[in-house]
């Protein structure tokens, strides 16, 4: 698979604007100065700065040239107060599982649950991949063992790691079923059923059901739409409660999008440590940030080893595939038993074809193609909403994943929303599912990431023609 040459471009400017050769608010040489600077036709560096526009890297302003963008602002705006944070009860699994299941009914444009669609996977290679396992390795494909996992895939995953700041090798990580069975033997490790658990608000609708199905109770969290968990309210819910561990997606949080700062984590993970609380850490998107950076994970912060390192291939290379991680750190022993006798093991095969094409030096080109592509897609909807839904509606902007969050106006109510939307054949996720306190209930979440074959200007313009007929009928009540 050879790289375009507007790619290459793309990248090498990429390059200088991350190592801050270009900073926000420069403008770029002129396009004909590009192409000669770069030995490249006018039509290539047109091209290659059309992709880095997509992924918010810089913009263009009228009869004046392309200038980098400043960084990202506070695009929705709430409230997020301090108190009251009480730990409760979760109940929500049925509910949720009852809209999970009608988002994937018969003839459903599925713009809820959030998976990239198979589309986006590299099917191709991975077939290819697939064939060559099965022909030279059989035996080891149907063969099971009580392990913590391929040793080529755990190699490949550490390496990755180091060069995230993680300082962890090969034999620091297990191998699951994904990342919902990382976060759930996690979980199992470092608490027991009534204890409290703090998370993100809104939060991971997963992490919810996870938390009532095993008896603990859920305390939330504030979260910024762009700097994550409030350290504030985690403090004085510390100081408040007996909390036994805290688990954030603190990389392009689900839904809200928001990326934890470095200086954030560093201080959550230190704040932490001083109560010997443990962290529970999903990075499952942490790979898809669209300029093609990388933050440092919260466990590249940990000195104690009381952060529990979760991510899986289910985001970034194919879900049903369900290769998930984990670097437990000092709970390595208990998290190893739960998982050995919960399952023994993950299957080998998915793991050696995730294995090979970590191996095979492709995955980094083909992950700078779907986060191009993943930016494209998120733009299309940002702008459409903004065009179609009615005046007061606000929308995230984050710098990467697939997951936007919509705020309705004036309180519509999202899970209405979401019954009008099905009746229509278009699935979304209510708010509500993102809390176990009836926040958010004027909320949506969409994956954009969904079938490239959906026409989404249609979808979305149903959509919004489904709020506006809300809107209208709570004015004339």
């Amino acid at each position: 698979m050879k790289t375009k040459l507007y790619q290459q471009v793309a990248d090498d400017l990429r390059g200088l604007i991350q190592q801050g050769a270009y900073c926000p608010g420069d403008k770029l040489p002129s396009i004909r100065l590009l192409a000669t600077q770069k030995k490249v036709s006018i039509a290539t560096i047109q091209r290659a700065l059309e992709e880095l526009e997509m992924v918010g890297l810089i913009e263009a302003k009228p009869k004046s040239g392309f200038y980098v963008r400043m960084p990202a602002g506070d695009n929705i705006q709430y409230e997020t107060p301090l108190l009251p944070m009480l730990p409760k009860s979760v109940e929500i699994h049925e509910r949720a599982s009852h809209i999970f299941h009608q988002c994937e009914g018969k003839d459903i444009l599925n713009l809820g649950t959030s998976y990239p669609a198979a589309a986006y996977s590299p099917s191709k290679l991975l077939q290819k991949i697939a064939t060559q396992v099965i022909k030279q390795n059989m035996k080891a494909v149907v063969e099971v063992h009580f392990s913590t996992g391929n040793q080529l895939l755990r190699e490949n995953l550490a390496k990755r790691l180091g060069e995230a700041g993680c300082r962890i090798n090969a034999e620091e990580v297990i191998i699951t079923n994904g990342c919902l069975e990382a976060l759930s033997v996690c979980l199992r490790a470092v608490a027991k059923p009534g204890d409290t658990i703090a998370l993100e608000s809104p939060g991971f609708v997963g992490l919810f059901q996870l938390i009532e199905s095993m008896g603990y109770r859920a305390i939330e969290i504030p979260c910024h739409p762009v700097d994550g968990m409030s350290i504030e309210a985690l403090q004085l819910a510390l100081e408040q409660w007996d909390i036994k561990a805290v688990a954030i997606v603190p990389t392009f949080s689900n839904p809200l999008g928001s990326n934890m700062p470095e200086n954030h984590r560093q201080k959550l993970v230190e704040l932490l440590a001083d109560k010997e609380i443990p962290l529970i850490e999903d990075d499952l998107f942490g790979d898809l940030a669209f300029d093609g950076s990388r933050i440092k994970p919260c466990k590249a912060f940990d000195k104690k080893g009381l952060v529990l390192y979760c991510s899986s291939a289910s985001k970034t290379i194919a879900s049903g595939l369900r290769v998930g991680w984990i670097a437990p750190g000092a709970f390595f022993k208990e998290v190893s038993y739960f998982k050995t006798f919960t399952n023994i093991s993950a299957p080998n095969f998915a793991q050696m074809v995730i294995a090979e094409f970590l191996d095979s030096g492709r995955y980094d080109r083909y992950l700078r193609q779907l986060t191009t592509t993943l930016a494209q897609r998120m733009y299309l909807f940002q702008r459409l909403i903004e065009n179609y839904f009615p005046d007061g509606t606000q929308v995230s902007h984050p710098q990467g994943g697939c997951v936007l969050w919509v705020m309705l106006p004036q309180g519509l109510d999202g899970y209405h929303f979401f019954k009008q939307a099905i009746k229509n054949k278009i699935a979304v996720i209510p708010g509500e599912l993102c809390s176990a306190s009836d926040k958010f209930n004027h909320c949506i979440r969409l994956n954009c990431a969904c079938e490239p074959e959906i026409k989404v200007e249609s979808c979305i313009q149903q959509l919004g023609l489904i709020a506006k007929k809300m809107l209208n009928e709570k004015i004339n009540c």
